[in-house]
């Protein structure tokens, strides 16, 4: 391997271990605190919701297009920076909404792959796609069971346990590509 390529794998692999071992850091936070984590998650969403409202309105102004879609460009625009005000002063009633909708999104999801599972004729891996549809409407049946209590936890827990398994396996990848580079 020459130097620039070792000297590039060098840095891809500090790179992966130090975002695996921040996601990480992250993922045992928001799983330790999963209500600040979860009005956090819900103050992001306001921050997203607000920049998208401003992206509207420069591609609205901006376009040359008609003016009925410049004038439905700034109404959505409005709009969304409304709705993205309201997340920001009232994340804990934003963080409820998330909620409701992650516990109907996972209900739908398992059912759509256990569905799936079921009329896949080939068999291979169908077990693994039934299970985990049937994990996602018994979590979405805990949440929705929990409403709207459940909005404390959710969404900080299970955005906790993704960051904590992708730091996981991004630490993993990373040694993985250094012993791979050292052979």
């Amino acid at each position: 391997m020459g130097t620039d390529s070792a000297q590039d794998l060098r840095q891809t692999t500090s790179g992966m271990m130090w975002a695996g071992i921040l996601a990480i850091i992250i993922g045992i936070v928001a799983i330790a605190v999963p209500a600040v984590a979860s009005v956090s998650i819900a103050v992001l969403v306001g921050i997203l919701v607000i920049v998208l409202a401003v992206a509207w309105l420069f591609a609205a102004i901006g376009s040359g297009a008609t003016t009925g879609w410049k004038i439905t460009g700034v109404i959505l625009s409005v709009l969304l920076l409304i709705g993205g005000l309201w997340i920001l002063f009232n994340p804990i009633e934003a963080t409820v909404g998330l909620t409701a909708v992650i516990a109907i999104v996972f209900i739908v999801m398992g059912v759509v792959r256990v569905v799936a599972a079921i009329g896949d004729q080939s068999g291979e891996g169908r077990w693994v796609i039934a299970l985990g549809g049937i994990l996602a409407i018994i979590i979405g049946i805990l949440i929705a069971a929990d409403f709207p209590s459940s909005a404390a936890w959710a969404i900080g827990l299970l955005v906790g346990i993704q960051f904590l398994f992708d730091g996981i396996g991004l630490v993993m990848l990373s040694s993985a590509m250094k012993s791979a580079a050292r052979r």
